[in-house]
């Protein structure tokens, strides 16, 4: 019975790649048809194997993370027929057969990957050692909950929930109430951080108790489950992790340069010429000749305070808007008059970098600079490290569970770490509340591009107050004669206005599901 069958040459390179990225001698029997003889026959398969599972996390830099972050109020998608814009316009509506954030075939072919997997590794997998069976199931089920997670924000966790392979043949299955959910996914990685090995003793690349308990500590987070989100984050904690000194060395770190990072606990890092990416063209500026399909709102870069940790505000600060700011403005955002490959950003209009609606150039007034290669002159493939979790999200997670919880003292601390590592002063609050507002502050500008905004909106319940009858904010620089630079106030929404509905609180369910599974029933809101 074939049960793995590769016949994309670009697969096999990926699997190959992912092998080389955890550091591991393998040397597998070369066929393009694996059965199960074959997969179980001895370790080095099985890794093979577990290694066709990594493609889940990173396998496109942060280019996942950017078109997600293009459904909030930070990123504004240049191109007007990005599913983003059209979406926020109302020009794709969702409904059960059309739906831009589906992933609910994504999600169960996955999982069916895992329990066949896990199905495998029961009933051939006695010859392996007791410890070499319990880290794989480790492995196999984080990546289990990490899809189910993924399925869970989308779908308000009324989700089917498969423990192993079903019958063949058998198509009708219930949903399950959330809690169920939740608890499935809290069941896989409480199972991960037993059995997978601590940071020290993992090969590079691959998975670890960090990892397991902070994928659950985020999702416990979105489950509102604040104990076991604190008490999951304060495990990492006392891993040895830490935050990399330099917020913007951090995402320059390619895993050639075995640079000691410690705020890493769980990534992919690409090494050239084996597996890299092109990202850094359909990001870039067109002074540099890129395609500049992303680029930060005003909504965005105004939340950047001043070094001295004041607010920011043009009222007070418009002869200079971008001197004086925090160190994590100048390691995200490419401004007009930004230093940058040796040149300078002109975003003014008829300037090198433009200004326009319509494409290929900034309508915000900006452009983005984490995570690009400003070594690289001439585009060509990039291996820096994708961060699928690392320590400031950690502690901004514990710092958000205790806050609920009523531990308002000991969120500061935590918040106030990542603070520190640029340099800005504590912030204070005494309450719930006013804690939260500092809390949404820093995940707001410390997570920008890393694909959480969007989702963090609709689990705090802003999503609608915050993204419904808006329009996207920009600053146009506008080039005087005597070569001054004046800002105006810019609609990069061209005049049209989003719309966001209350029952995006969770997405329908797929109607080609509903067709073929009679126990499974649409969401009221979606009838």
């Amino acid at each position: 019975m074939k049960i793995f069958n590769i016949v994309c040459r670009k697969s096999i390179c990926l699997l190959w790649a992912c092998i080389g990225l955890a550091g591991c001698s393998l040397e597998p029997e070369l066929t393009s048809n694996y059965t199960e003889d074959v997969l179980w026959k001895n370790e080095t398969n099985v890794e093979l194997y577990l290694n066709s599972f990594y493609p889940l996390i990173g396998s496109d830099y942060y280019a996942s993370a950017i078109a997600e972050d293009g459904y909030s109020d930070i990123v504004k998608m240049t191109l007007p027929h990005a599913s983003q814009n059209l979406w926020a316009f109302g020009s794709l509506p969702i409904d059960q057969a059309n739906n831009v954030f589906e992933n609910w075939s994504w999600g169960y072919n996955w999982v069916t990957q895992c329990n066949r997997f896990l199905d495998g590794l029961k009933k051939h997998g006695q010859h392996l050692s007791k410890t070499i069976q319990q880290k794989a199931e480790a492995e196999v089920r984080f990546f289990r909950a990490h899809v189910y997670f993924q399925m869970a924000r989308r779908y308000g966790a009324n989700l089917i929930i498969f423990r192993e392979l079903p019958p063949l043949g058998e198509k009708n299955h219930s949903l399950s109430e959330p809690d169920k959910c939740w608890d499935f996914i809290a069941e896989d990685l409480d199972f991960a951080a037993r059995y997978l090995p601590n940071k020290e003793a993992a090969e590079q690349g691959k998975l670890t108790q960090g990892a397991a308990w902070g994928l659950k500590a985020r999702a416990m987070l979105y489950a509102e489950r604040w104990k076991d989100a604190s008490d999951a984050a304060a495990m990492v904690m006392g891993m040895g992790y830490d935050l990399y000194p330099d917020y913007a060395g951090l995402f320059k770190i390619r895993r050639s340069d075995k640079v000691e990072n410690k705020e890493s606990v769980m990534e992919f890092g690409y090494i050239k010429p084996d597996l890299a990416y092109t990202f850094d063209v359909t990001y870039c500026p067109p002074g540099d000749n890129g395609n500049a399909e992303a680029t930060p709102t005003e909504n965005l870069v105004s939340q950047y305070e001043m070094a001295n940790g004041t607010d920011f505000s043009w009222d007070i600060h418009a002869t200079n808007p971008y001197e004086g700011r925090e160190p994590r403005f100048y390691a995200s955002i490419l401004y007009n008059g930004a230093s940058w490959k040796g040149r300078t950003i002109e975003a003014y209009e008829g300037g090198r970098d433009g200004w326009g609606l319509g494409g290929n150039t900034t309508s915000t007034g900006y452009y983005i600079r984490k995570f690009m290669d400003e070594d690289m002159i001439d585009f060509k493939e990039n291996d820096y490290t994708y961060y699928y979790m690392r320590y400031a999200e950690v502690l901004l997670i514990y710092a958000e569970a205790m806050a609920q919880q009523g531990f308002v003292k000991e969120a500061l601390i935590e918040l106030n770490n990542v603070r520190n590592r640029v340099h800005l002063p504590a912030v204070e609050a005494t309450t719930i509340d006013q804690f939260m507002i500092h809390l949404r502050h820093e995940r707001m500008v410390e997570l920008a591009f890393e694909g959480h905004r969007f989702w963090d909106l609709r689990r705090w319940n802003l999503a609608k107050s915050t993204l419904n009858n808006t329009h996207l904010k920009g600053k146009k620089p506008i080039r005087q004669a005597d070569e001054t630079i004046t800002y105006e106030d810019v609609d990069c929404d061209n005049g049209k206005t989003r719309i966001y509905l209350d029952k995006y609180k969770r997405f329908p369910i797929p109607y080609t599901e509903l067709q073929s599974n009679e126990l499974c029933e649409q969401f009221d809101e979606w009838r």
